[in-house]
């Protein structure tokens, strides 16, 4: 593939996206990192398709804005084609699917060769150890620009795994953090292991006021920190290679930041996510525009909306990505084990033209398009039109019509048999998780998921944990839980299990000295929350019944007949023989 430096010259972009050979052009930017301007959108074509690639920042050595050195060059007849002559330089995509979708579409080496062509600092650093890339990583302008985002860093840190055909996964992290009386701590989390066993899922379980929420809410702070005013003390002891950070939390009193641009401007905003009940309202003033923090229902029906068509947006932008392209088909998949529906649809405007929404492609029968009256007989009665959202349909959808028109606060709506499925209120919080997980999700992410249990019985707490092993697995990512429940560690491998204990000399996390996967609820709830010290209602109960039996435990038994259970013998015994 021909990489070429086109800057703003239209006539020389529409002359090569008009060729017959495949190209990769680089654009005009202005965006200042720190006084740095290295950065380059890019027009991709490859046969005769538009492929939609990230940006890359380009470092030349001794210049801080590389366009003004490739337009000095042009002047001195270089015709822009890549490689560029004399200074050495290194580069770094805006994230590492720059160069998945190059090898998806056209294989491995045709993404190797644009490395080369690019000088990937990964690449030249980890695999052929070249010295002018070596000196030029070490350099301001690769720490303030090429290493400004998240997404850049994970390229930098796992491109050459690409390059050399190798497995990419979230390593083991190291988190320092303060405990709530100031005292600093750290936390090993356990993403992969020798064992066999599942370490997808790591788990914070402790009593409630102990810190489980603020310590997650460190962890997002350092990662939104820019890096002058990263702390020095708390935060991730070595650079993590995880490309984005998404937080769940449907808590009403939680805290954690609504967007990545609470303290830094950044190109990649969704390299942090958040889904919960807290968003933000316009409102106007005499002195003008401001933003007020509200606490909705509403706002995660929004967010389900815009997550599917962003699950949608997904597949059709990274096809030829195996591990990117399959969202809607695994939210089918995993919905569909607790919800009974045939589709997941949008709203919108039941007077649109429905084939404005599609491509040619389908029969009028495959459209599958649905009406009905939302509030009908009340004032505020609407009729619109359901748009099913299905893997199905996804190569066929018009996405930017859809995000035109779809009525977002309408929230999403589940079908059968083209009716509306009535849903309970923790089936509609479970099929919002999922759906905003899989809109955002970039592999290896890191999803931070606080006390999920809060709103869903326990066998959709069951459904919940193995919704997430099947999307963590399909997408190379790893998740943190805040949690009070014991079926939650139940799943989760004792070394992944992280207890917050507070004593006389301040908090400590431990690990349970049992295997935890597949093990005994109680045994878990005993040595989490200590209630072996704690009279339960029923034990209160029983002792007061051999009060009264002088502590008879086969009086007891034999007057409770049938209404006893194996374990409930055993503990009777116990308690009349003083050894309970």
């Amino acid at each position: 593939m021909k990489i070429v430096y086109v800057g703003t010259d239209v006539k020389k972009r529409r002359k090569y996206l008009d060729a017959k050979e495949d190209v990769l052009l680089l654009l005009f930017d202005r965006w200042d990192d720190y006084n740095y301007k290295t950065s380059f959108p890019t027009s991709c074509k490859i046969g005769s398709s538009i492929v939609d690639l990230d940006a890359i920042r380009i470092l030349v050595e001794n210049e801080q804005v590389t366009f003004e050195y490739l337009d000095s060059l042009l002047e001195n007849g270089w015709d822009g084609v890549f490689p560029p002559p004399s200074k050495p330089f290194i580069s770094i995509p805006n994230t590492l699917a720059f160069y998945e979708q190059i090898a998806g579409i056209q294989g491995l080496p045709a993404a190797l060769d644009v490395a080369r062509s690019l000088h990937d600092a990964s690449l030249l650093t980890r695999i052929d150890e070249d010295s002018d890339a070596l000196k030029l990583v070490g350099t301001r302008g690769f720490e303030n620009s090429l290493q400004r985002e998240q997404g850049s860093i994970k390229a930098y840190l796992d491109g050459w795994k690409l390059f050399s055909n190798q497995s990419i996964s979230v390593q083991n992290q190291i988190f320092h953090f303060r405990t709530s009386d100031g005292q600093l701590s750290k936390l090993e989390l356990r993403f992969t292991s020798g064992s066999i066993l599942p370490h997808d899922i790591n788990v914070l379980i402790g009593p409630n006021g102990i810190g489980k929420s603020q310590l997650m809410l460190q962890i997002v702070t350092d990662w939104l920190a820019s890096p002058e005013k990263r702390s020095k003390t708390v935060g991730f002891e070595s650079r993590p290679n995880i490309n984005q950070l998404v937080v769940v939390s449907y808590s009403p009193f939680e805290l954690f930041p609504l967007n990545s641009s609470s303290e830094v401007s950044r190109r990649d905003e969704d390299v942090y996510r958040y889904f919960g009940l807290r968003g933000k309202r316009r409102q106007l003033s005499a002195t003008g525009k401001s933003d007020e923090v509200v606490l909705s229902r509403n706002i995660p029906k929004t967010d389900a909306a815009r997550s599917l068509l962003s699950c949608l947006a997904g597949d059709q932008k990274f096809v030829a990505i195996k591990e990117w392209s399959n969202r809607l088909r695994t939210m089918e998949k995993v919905l569909k084990t607790s919800i009974d529906f045939d589709v997941a649809a949008v709203f919108v405007d039941a007077g649109i033209d429905v084939t404005e929404f599609y491509n040619d492609g389908l029969e009028d029968g495959e459209l599958a398009v649905y009406t009905a009256v939302l509030n009908e007989g009340q004032d505020n009665q609407e009729r619109v039109r359901y748009i099913p959202i299905t893997d199905f349909h996804a190569p066929h959808l018009k996405l930017a019509a859809l995000r035109k028109h779809t009525k977002l606060a309408h929230g999403i709506e589940f079908l059968k048999d083209g009716k509306k499925v009535f849903l309970s209120s923790g089936q509609r919080l479970f099929s919002y998780i999922v759906i905003n997980i899989l809109g955002t999700i970039r592999r290896n992410s890191l999803l931070l998921i606080d006390e999920p249990e809060l709103f869903l019985h326990p066998t959709l707490e069951i459904a919940f944990i193995s919704m997430l092993k099947t999307i963590l697995h399909n997408f190379g990512s790893k998740a943190l839980i805040a949690t009070h429940s014991v079926v939650t560690v139940r799943e989760t491998p004792r070394d992944c299990v992280h207890v917050l204990d507070r004593t006389d000399e301040g908090l400590f996390i431990k690990r349970p000295p049992f295997e935890t996967f597949g093990g005994d609820v109680q045994r878990i709830s005993s040595y989490v929350f200590g209630d072996k010290s704690v009279s339960k209602p029923f034990e209160q109960w029983l002792q007061s019944q051999l009060d009264a039996l002088n502590g008879s435990a086969a009086a007891l038994i034999e007057s409770l007949g049938a209404d006893v259970n194996e374990e409930l013998l055993i503990q009777i015994h116990a308690m009349g023989d003083g050894k309970w």
